[in-house]
């Protein structure tokens, strides 16, 4: 190999890490002093984004911690009367689950399915479509909600985070690290237009909980 070509790909992977680095220091950078740490710290009268995740892994019968944990942290903000709404946003599983857990825990507030919540951004464009004039909080993982935030910041959607705690185990910290690589992707999905992934208009899906 030439010493033109090994400083081509050497150039190539600077410029790559330095777009990963740059990506996760700009999103983050959307949850600053946005993290709300007691419900009384959230907007009276918000509409709850309950960000969606598998409850168990995959086909091993284990439960999910950063399921149980969102859950958790969802039931305490509802049940403190700050929010007026709470959508379940995700695959209509997680939609319909999420819903179900929130109402065992004790929420009475009316509850929304999200099933076309595939994936953050659609979750973010979707809650613009149904909810534009409101605050929108986003509840996941910390590591989560600040892409949440960056999201709804470029969409002029006002928004704040009440973050889940970020769980046990290696499972945990994988999913902290797969969303380093997420960061750079909405970064991208931002340059290409923000495409949603599901197959159906922004403002059309949402189904009340019963």
């Amino acid at each position: 190999m030439s010493r033109w070509i090994k400083r081509g790909v050497g150039a190539v992977f600077a410029l790559a890490a330095l777009f990963l680095l740059g990506s996760n220091l700009w999103v983050w950078s959307a949850g600053w002093g946005r993290l709300a740490a007691k419900p009384s710290e959230v907007p009276d009268g918000a509409v709850m984004v309950l960000l969606g995740t598998d409850e168990f892994v995959g086909a091993t019968g284990r439960r999910n911690a950063t399921f149980a944990l969102r859950i958790e942290a969802a039931a305490e903000l509802a049940r403190s009367g700050r929010v007026r709404l709470v959508v379940t946003s995700g695959t209509e599983v997680h939609a319909r689950v999420m819903a179900e857990k929130l109402r065992a825990a004790g929420v009475t507030c009316p509850i929304v399915e999200d099933p076309y919540g595939w994936r953050t951004l659609d979750s973010v464009l979707r809650a613009k479509a149904y909810y534009p004039q409101d605050h929108i909080v986003f509840v996941s993982q910390g590591w989560h909600c600040v892409r949440a935030l960056w999201l709804a910041d470029h969409e002029s959607l006002k928004a704040s985070a009440y973050p889940a705690g970020f769980g046990e185990g290696w499972r945990s910290v994988w999913s902290a690290l797969r969303d380093c690589f997420a960061k750079p992707k909405a970064v991208i999905d931002r340059c290409l237009g923000n495409p949603l992934t599901a197959p159906v208009p922004a403002n059309e899906g949402n189904v009340p909980h019963r």
